[in-house]
């Protein structure tokens, strides 16, 4: 995985593995729902996050070897590499359906409003970008 593959809320994640709640807000982790929905969530992200790495190399692989396909049936590689990018698909629609559901459970504990015309997940997914911004620019101690 290269540096940019990385999940960008993997710092966040690790904290609450680990029950280290210190650089977080007192209000995102003062009762033991509000820390499993925040968890939840962070374990779908990093899901979705997973299947869309995975779906992208599939793709390129297969984006790659198709320029030098010859006329006639596909040769097993290609196959197999479609079948890949099929699963890969498949798993990343899985994820983001998690994803779905880990987010309207936290929305529900955390009590937050989605404004009308923006999507559950966008609004989750601005909310974590929001959160990791907000950790990054606290001073450490």
């Amino acid at each position: 995985m290269s540096h940019s593959d990385a999940f960008p809320y993997a710092g966040v994640l690790a904290s609450l593995d680990a029950g280290d709640f210190a650089g977080l807000a007192a209000e995102l982790v003062d009762t033991l729902q509000k820390r499993e929905a925040l968890h939840a969530l962070l374990k779908a992200a990093e899901a979705v996050h997973r299947a869309a790495v995975g779906t992208t190399q599939v793709a390129d692989a297969l984006r790659r070897d198709q320029k030098f396909v010859r006329p006639g049936p596909p040769s097993p590689h290609l196959v197999r590499l479609r079948q890949q990018q099929a699963a890969a698909r498949q798993a990343t629609n899985q994820a983001r359906q998690a994803f779905i559901v880990a987010a309207d459970a936290w929305i529900r504990v955390f009590g937050f409003a989605v404004p009308p015309k923006i999507r559950l997940e966008s609004y989750a997914e601005g909310w974590l970008r929001e959160l990791a911004d907000m950790i990054e620019a606290k001073p450490p101690g």
